[in-house]
C-alpha cells in the first residue's frame, strides 16, 4: 500500500496555510518555527496527509527532538504553547467524512503521541474524539461582517464611554516602528509578568518578540499615552479571514485612560479594515475578569475540542 503521508515542504506548508478558510495563523510556517527558535527542544514539520480525494492536509507541528524521542516514543504538539492547531485543506472545510479520514491516517505517521489544541475555524466533531481524552475549550470570538459601521454602539455602554474617555485623553494606537519600542514593550511586558507572581524565564523570551516582529502577519501593536509612553500593546496576528489577540500588557500608570480597551477597539476596526471574518479574543483559560472584559465588545462565547492522538503501540502499551 503508497504510503499516504509525508513531511511537507516549506512552499506546500506556505500555500495551504495561506490559502484555507480554516487558518488561524498560528496553522502557519513562521508560528511553528518561531516556536521552534524560541525553544530548541522542538523542531517544525509540516506533516501531509493525502485524503482518498486526492487533496492534501496539512497538519502543522512542533516535533519533539532528541535521539529518545523518535518513532514509537516521539510526541508533537499542534501547536504550542496552547494555540490553536490541527488539520487545514486548502480551498475547503473539513467535512465529517474528512475528520473520520484523518484520524485514521494518523495511525500510519510515525510518532508516539501528538496534542492538538483545536481549531475554532474548523473544530472536529465531538463525537469522533470520545477516545482521544478529548477537552472542550472556549475562546470569544466577534463576527466582523455583523457589525455596524460604527462598532461602539454594539459594547457595554460602560466600555463605549471608557474607549471615548481614552481617545479623548490622546491614546494613539499603531503598530511599534523601532527597536527602541520593541524593547520598552518587551519591559512593559515583564513587569506584567512579575505582577503575576512569575520569573522573567517564565514569560515569553525578548527572542520570541523579535522574531514574530519580522515574521509576515504577525503584528505588535501599541497604545501610545500622549507623552509617546506605551500605555499597553500586544500581539496580533492575522490570517486570511482571521485575527487573533494572542498577547498583551498594561502600564499600570496608565490604567485609568484604558488604553487596552482602546487599543482593542482599533484592531477591531484594522481587522474588518483588511475584509476579515472573525475577530478572536483567544482562550480566557477560565479568568472570570478577562472574559467579562472580552464580553463587553459583545463577543461570543464559542466552544471547541482540543485531542491526543496516541500511535496504536502506544495505546496498546497504555491499554486504551
Amino acid at each position: 500500500m503508497a504510503k499516504r503521508w509525508e513531511w511537507l515542504d516549506a512552499e506546500t506548508w506556505d500555500a495551504i496555510a495561506d490559502q484555507s478558510p480554516g487558518a488561524t495563523w498560528f496553522h502557519t510556517r513562521a508560528w511553528s518555527e518561531a516556536t521552534a527558535h524560541t525553544d530548541t527542544r522542538y523542531r517544525a514539520r509540516g506533516l501531509g496527509l493525502r485524503l482518498s480525494s486526492g487533496e492534501r492536509c496539512l497538519f502543522p507541528l512542533v516535533v519533539r527532538a532528541g535521539a529518545l524521542r523518535v518513532g514509537p516514543l516521539g510526541r508533537a504538539v499542534s501547536t504550542q504553547p496552547g494555540t490553536y492547531g490541527g488539520p487545514l485543506l486548502a480551498e475547503r472545510l473539513l467535512t465529517r467524512a474528512d475528520w473520520v479520514e484523518v484520524l485514521q491516517l494518523l495511525k500510519e505517521v510515525p510518532i508516539g503521541r501528538i496534542d492538538c489544541f483545536g481549531n475554532v475555524q474548523d473544530p472536529v466533531p465531538a463525537d469522533l474524539v470520545l477516545d482521544c481524552r478529548p477537552e472542550r475549550r472556549s475562546t470569544h470570538l466577534i463576527e466582523l461582517r455583523d457589525l455596524p459601521e460604527d462598532p461602539l454602539s454594539t459594547y457595554r455602554s460602560t466600555l463605549r464611554r471608557q474607549v471615548r474617555a481614552a481617545l479623548k485623553a490622546g491614546i494613539n494606537c499603531r503598530t511599534i516602528e523601532t527597536d527602541g519600542e520593541l524593547h520598552e514593550y518587551f519591559e512593559l511586558y515583564q513587569a506584567r509578568v512579575a505582577s503575576w507572581g512569575k520569573r522573567p524565564e517564565q514569560g515569553i523570551p525578548l527572542r520570541m518578540f523579535e522574531y514574530l516582529r519580522a515574521a509576515p502577519g504577525a503584528e505588535i501593536w501599541c497604545a501610545f499615552a500622549e507623552d509617546g509612553r506605551i500605555a499597553a500593546g500586544g500581539t496580533f496576528l492575522f490570517s486570511a479571514r482571521h485575527c487573533v489577540y494572542w498577547q498583551g500588557a498594561l502600564h499600570e500608570e496608565f490604567a485609568r485612560q484604558n488604553p487596552s480597551k482602546a487599543l482593542m477597539h482599533h484592531l477591531i476596526l484594522e481587522a474588518r479594515g483588511r475584509g476579515l471574518a472573525r475577530f478572536d479574543f483567544n482562550p480566557s483559560s477560565g479568568i472570570g475578569g478577562v472574559e467579562y472584559f472580552k464580553r463587553g465588545f459583545r463577543a461570543q462565547e464559542v466552544e471547541f475540542e482540543t485531542w491526543r492522538h496516541l500511535s496504536p503501540l502506544v495505546a496498546r502499551i497504555k491499554g486504551r
